[in-house]
């Protein structure tokens, strides 16, 4: 019998059974997917609720409560006890809050600089014709592949080299502007390569209409495409921000001050010479993830079309 004898004598029946396997498949996919994904989140969140007695007591006991049969009647019984004290010690022992402020300013900064200076370069290279333009994209990314731990030692070297000149305030150690930039220049690539490429979706007419009312490149560029890039805007915004965020290399070199220093740097310090406070630590880094948490689900919808428009172009 041929496959197409087969498909004839499929009933109807048959086709509601394979719509569901096709259905359960799909979300049971996703539900893998999401469960595989977030488990740390889950386990480090668990963990900064123990008090520290129940963090290594095995086998680990992943929920507070479970319910039993017994006797014939469903029981509600409690695993371990759920506690606030990990965070309470982590705010007193460390300014886990001006490490919060910190990470925001440094990261905020970062994100604003790349997606105007992106936002510049990526139309520059999307509308705009000179000669090797496919050259200079290559270069772009090529820089995007260089080793941040080979840029370190020469930056810290000019950062110490500024101390003590006019632009050590600004650019020095223990400085914003001194992380912002570096962090800026490391991600630029990202952000020309989004902007360049949701761009090229972007049809001519938009500012053909502004040139024509009398408007220059950099007016059509704020005035008329900016505001209709908003994906584009947000997902290297957003991505960016996470990038400095979660940096911790030059963030150890650069501040070395206890008041200028960001949570991932903060966090490594809670742990001491011959102990680490694993619940104070696992609260510390919960804090530091709420924010990036929360960015992520207020833009999720702008990051993926900011991620898929221009797949294929260049």
């Amino acid at each position: 019998m041929s496959l197409v004898d087969s498909a004839r004598e499929m009933t109807l029946e048959d086709v509601a059974l394979w719509d569901i396997g096709k259905r359960f498949g799909f979300y049971g996919s996703i539900a893998a997917m999401v469960t595989i994904s977030m488990f740390p989140v889950f386990w480090i969140l668990l963990s900064s609720l123990k008090p520290p007695s129940e963090l290594f007591v095995f086998p680990q006991e992943f929920l507070p409560y479970v319910i039993t049969i017994q006797d014939g009647q469903l029981t509600v019984v409690q695993q371990f006890p759920l506690t606030l004290e990990n965070y309470r010690a982590a705010l007193q022992e460390r300014p886990v809050g001006r490490y919060l402020i910190n990470s925001a300013i440094v990261a905020s900064g970062t994100a604003i600089i790349d997606v105007v200076l992106g936002s510049m370069a990526g139309y520059a290279l999307s509308r705009l014709r000179f000669p090797y333009k496919l050259h200079v994209l290559l270069l772009i990314l090529f820089a995007a592949l260089l080793p941040f731990i080979s840029r370190l030692i020469p930056l810290y070297k000019l950062a110490i080299d500024l101390q003590g000149t006019v632009f050590g305030p600004f650019f020095g150690l223990n400085q914003y502007l001194g992380l912002i930039l570096p962090y800026a220049a490391f991600q630029m690539p990202f952000a020309v390569w989004i902007f360049q490429a949701y761009f090229n979706e972007l049809p001519d007419s938009l500012e053909e209409a502004g040139l024509m009312d009398g408007l220059s490149r950099v007016g059509v560029l704020f005035r008329i495409i900016l505001p209709v890039s908003m994906p584009a805007m947000a997902t290297t915004a957003i991505i960016v921000f996470i990038y400095a965020w979660n940096e911790f290399l030059f963030a150890l070199t650069f501040m070395t001050q206890d008041s200028k220093r960001t949570i991932t740097v903060g966090i490594a310090l809670f742990g001491g010479q011959f102990n680490s406070p694993w619940g104070i630590i696992t609260a510390a880094v919960f804090m530091s993830l709420v924010p990036l948490m929360v960015f992520m689900l207020v833009f999720q919808k702008k990051i993926v079309e900011g991620m898929t428009a221009g797949v294929g172009k260049a």
